[in-house]
């Protein structure tokens, strides 16, 4: 009977002997022909030249795993599974074993077999309550829910004690199991292919996966114990691993739902468009302030282009938050986004403000101080856009630190250079002219500060995900 389970062992095996590698696995390893042929094969297309199929090269280091964000995404698909597969392993394979010391002589008159028949009947509805709702209610919602149930029905159990009637364990065991199978059983399976990016997604799950059986041995060899000393004691304790399941999905739980694999697994990957296009806005609009100083006596056609470029900004901002809101990335991603987001959008902002006082202000003509602002403005918006266009590459090769300490540098110019316009402008009699003036180079020199914001959130990007 036990040699029974090599048969599908041995079916399996010989289908995935059959089953060729991904195609970015094979580019990753050099080998560009086996790549050409699963490439051609797949997509019906012939490959003129390896360049085509050597784009999806990545590197892969399994530390990438233990740095962030995927070490948090890690221990949160990998306590999870471990939770559970303490229920899944230990409750299931005890429980007859547990019915029949807790009944003794009025235990049901049913073999092992049976009871895991009608145990697993309960559990098939589980799973086919997941299927139909798990792109629905959510994969957070179903492990959320699903571990507080389960925890429910075993405390529940617990408290009855040894006088529970047969039919009320019967049921709580019944609640347990759809709960499990509709939730934590099959969402710790799910999550981990959808929280790690390809190059790393096999080893993310297969760490998860390992976690989740050391869970099951745990179950398997512990709650034996813990029912020899006190059965209520054993059911409290899986119980309690299940409520804290639910703590932890609700705490660091992804909701995944509805997107794309890469949307959810590279992290700032879906918002390199937006980041782009915003900067390279951004450095529109600094052109046109530039344009503006150099040129005031067309202050109104130059302020509406700068109002224009101002507006297209805004409305990039507002898809960022609407994609943002719809993508249920975890807080710690989000937070990451919106403020980049946010500092680009300042730099832009403020820009405008400076072309709304010039035009408000009737400013006639630039001045030394104005020019000097104006070229420190510039540069700083075009590094910044140059640093943007790298966020690709964040985990790799990059100038971006170099890039920010520029920024830096020159945000300290602008303070020298408004201290000395300052300065300069009160050795004038006209005090109207001093305070419109006045305003002025403090909202420029206002523009290097934004801009030395956005450096810093870069930086801390570098620092974190390098």
């Amino acid at each position: 009977m036990l040699l029974s389970g090599i048969v599908p062992a041995v079916i399996v095996l010989a289908f995935r002997t059959k089953l060729p590698e991904t195609l970015r696995w094979y580019v990753s390893k050099g080998k560009i022909d086996e790549a050409r042929k699963v490439f051609e094969e797949m997509t019906g297309k012939s490959v003129r030249r390896p360049e085509e199929v050597e784009k999806y090269a990545e590197s892969v280091s399994f530390r990438e795993l233990f740095s962030s964000p995927y070490k948090t995404r890690l221990i949160f698909a990998s306590v999870s599974w471990f939770l559970v597969d303490i229920a899944v392993y230990g409750m299931g394979i005890f429980i007859p074993t547990f019915i029949h010391e807790l009944f003794g002589a009025n235990s049901p008159p049913t073999s092992n077999e049976l009871v895991y028949a009608i145990l697993y009947t309960f559990a098939g509805v589980g799973y086919w309550l997941a299927v139909l709702t798990i792109d629905i209610l959510g994969r957070k919602v179903l492990q959320a829910v699903g571990f507080l149930v389960m925890g429910g029905a075993l405390f529940a159990a617990a408290a009855a004690g040894s006088n529970i009637s047969l039919p009320l364990l019967a049921a709580l065991l019944a609640v347990f199991f759809v709960a499990e199978n509709a939730g934590p059983n099959t969402t710790t399976w799910v999550y981990p292919v959808e929280l790690f990016p390809t190059r790393i997604r096999g080893s993310g799950h297969g760490f998860a996966a390992t976690m989740g059986k050391l869970g099951a041995i745990c179950g398997v060899f512990v709650l034996p114990l813990l029912e020899r000393y006190n059965q209520g004691l054993m059911l409290g304790f899986v119980g309690f691993a299940s409520v804290l399941g639910a703590v932890i999905t609700l705490a660091y739980g992804i909701e995944t739902k509805k997107q794309s694999l890469e949307d959810v697994s590279e992290v700032f990957k879906s918002f390199y468009d937006y980041f782009t296009k915003m900067s390279e806005n951004l450095v529109r609009g600094a052109r046109q302030l530039d344009a503006l100083i150099h040129d005031l006596s067309d202050s109104d056609s130059k302020y509406i282009q700068i109002k224009h470029t101002e507006h297209a900004g805004d409305e990039l901002v507002h898809e960022v938050f609407t994609k943002l809101n719809k993508s249920f990335v975890a807080p710690i991603e989000q937070n990451e986004i919106s403020a980049l987001t946010k500092s680009l959008d300042d730099v832009l902002d403020i820009i405008h403000a400076v072309a709304v006082r010039l035009k408000l202000y009737k400013v006639g003509s630039p001045d030394k101080t104005m020019l000097e602002f104006s070229g420190i403005i510039t540069t700083s918006v075009e590094l910044i856009d140059k640093a943007i266009k790298q966020l690709p590459n964040l985990r790799w090769e990059n100038n971006i630190m170099d890039i920010c300490i520029k920024i830096n540098e020159l945000e300290n110019q602008a303070d020298a250079v408004l201290n000395e316009g300052v300065s300069n402008l009160f050795n004038g009699h006209d005090a109207i002219e001093i305070i419109k003036l006045k305003e002025v180079y403090e909202y420029l020199e206002l523009v290097t500060d934004k801009c030395e914001d956005v450096a810093d959130v870069l930086r801390d990007l570098v620092v974190k995900y390098s």
